[in-house]
């Protein structure tokens, strides 16, 4: 289980699928802080400006892949540029409808992503990476 106040950053383009994580977060994770981010621009430039802010970086990433402008791959490339320190400070979920072998073995070469979620998410597949 993590720490209290600990924040849950969720990246997905699609406002059905946020609402819906957002939701099972609420009711798994209660004590936690969720932040929507609609694009991976958006999540890439926010850990970019708070990269020397440690405490204000996720310690969990829930990441959609199939995303317009720069999808969840484009998005784990950019990642890795990240300095260690950043990186250890948060685990990468993928969430993701796509079960095609092809993205899921794609997906396990991201040293950070450790698990995928077939959508649609549940609490019973959430409540095991918190």
């Amino acid at each position: 289980m993590m720490k209290q106040r600990q924040t849950v950053m969720i990246i997905d383009d699609n406002l059905i699928d946020q609402m819906i994580t957002a939701h099972v977060l609420k009711k798994t994770y209660a004590k936690g802080d969720i932040l929507v981010m609609e694009s991976a621009t958006e999540a890439l430039d926010f850990l970019d400006s708070n990269k020397d802010n440690l405490s204000a970086i996720p310690s969990l990433i829930l990441l959609d892949i199939d995303m317009p402008q720069m999808n969840g791959f484009e998005f784990l490339d950019r990642f890795k540029m990240f300095a260690q320190t950043l990186k250890d400070s948060c685990r990468i979920v993928v969430i993701t409808g796509s079960d095609i072998p092809e993205d899921i073995e794609l997906m396990k070469t991201y040293p950070h992503v450790t698990k995928l979620i077939l959508k649609p998410l549940n609490h019973n597949e959430l409540v095991p990476v918190i």
